[in-house]
């Protein structure tokens, strides 16, 4: 029984150490996945990020809606004399087609450095994802072989027992737990 009991706690410390060792590659994987791209930024990729956090937020479309209600508005209410930008609007159409040619590109980029961050963002968690799956796998192993041993050991003590009960008692008797006392643990 003590060797049993020897088998079962190694078998747990090398469970553990699987654990230890799974959860350190872990670490490993999301430490050189996101220092790597971090580090090798060019200037244009850094930039295209500048723009992508700018861009996808609020401010410059509330900025550009209240440059062009403004325009607009002071284009109309002032006399014909201080109009810089007579109705048609010509000048801010120009000026708004310019932006657009120019703002295109750039927008361009950062969605292209954006898919490149999600791809990576994918990488790494389906390879933690398998590292989870690979852990949850060895555990379960683990549990499996440990109830397989609790079962074999449950076997070889009814057997023991068994073998107790035909040597120690009458052929024909009927032994009857007493429980007026406790069990006893060892």
């Amino acid at each position: 029984m003590k060797n049993l009991n020897i088998l079962q706690n190694e078998k747990v410390k090398q469970l553990h150490q699987t654990v230890i060792e799974t959860i350190h590659k872990a670490k490993i994987i999301t430490k050189n996945h996101l220092n790597t791209e971090e580090e090798s930024l060019t200037l244009g990729e850094k930039f295209s990020d500048i723009v992508f956090n700018i861009g996808s937020s609020w401010a410059p479309i509330f900025f550009f809606t209240t440059v062009v209600i403004t325009w607009v508005l002071f284009n109309l209410s002032v006399s014909e004399k201080y109009r810089f930008d007579p109705y048609p609007f010509l000048l801010m159409t120009f000026l708004l087609a310019g932006i657009a040619a120019v703002q295109a590109p750039f927008i361009m980029m950062s969605q292209y450095r954006n898919s490149l961050k999600n791809s990576k963002k994918l990488a790494l968690n389906l390879k933690v994802e398998k590292e989870i799956l690979t852990l949850h796998q060895s555990i379960t192993v683990s549990i499996e072989q440990q109830l397989q041993q609790v079962h074999e050991n449950q076997i070889a003590t009814i057997k023991l027992l068994n073998e107790l009960h035909v040597k120690y008692d009458k052929p024909g008797q009927v032994v009857k737990p007493d429980h007026t006392q406790s069990p006893v643990v060892a």
